[in-house]
């Protein structure tokens, strides 16, 4: 009787382990949709940006401890950098249509042009 409540545990264990890789394996590399009014969006999205940059530090390191092979890494680090791309791309609109935000100077972007 121990044996099978054991191992309905486990299943129970590595199903809710498992769960979140399976749910988010559908999801759209694709931004949310437009809202400039909520700075909340801006602000989820610098923190997406955040997360994928370090899963791109993780994928180089595991790569480089051999833990990856050349084939996964090369596929992995493409996805990650394509949603990397849409994800600043959104940025970038919310941005400028938010107008500059870093006071009288304008944005960074704009000071560079200059």
């Amino acid at each position: 009787m121990a044996v099978v409540i054991s191992l309905g545990i486990a299943v129970l264990v590595v199903a809710f382990v498992a769960a979140p890789f399976f749910l988010l394996s559908g999801r759209s590399s694709e931004p949310a949709p437009k809202d400039p009014e909520a700075p909340d969006v801006l602000r989820d999205l610098l923190a997406e940006k955040e997360t994928i940059y370090a899963t791109i530090q993780e994928l180089d390191f595991d790569f480089k401890s051999g833990k990856l092979s050349v084939e996964d890494h090369q596929d992995l680090r493409r996805r990650q950098e394509t949603h990397a791309a849409a994800v600043l791309r959104r940025i970038d609109e919310l941005q400028q249509t938010a107008g500059p935000t870093d006071g009288p100077g304008g944005s960074r972007r704009e000071k560079r042009k200059a």
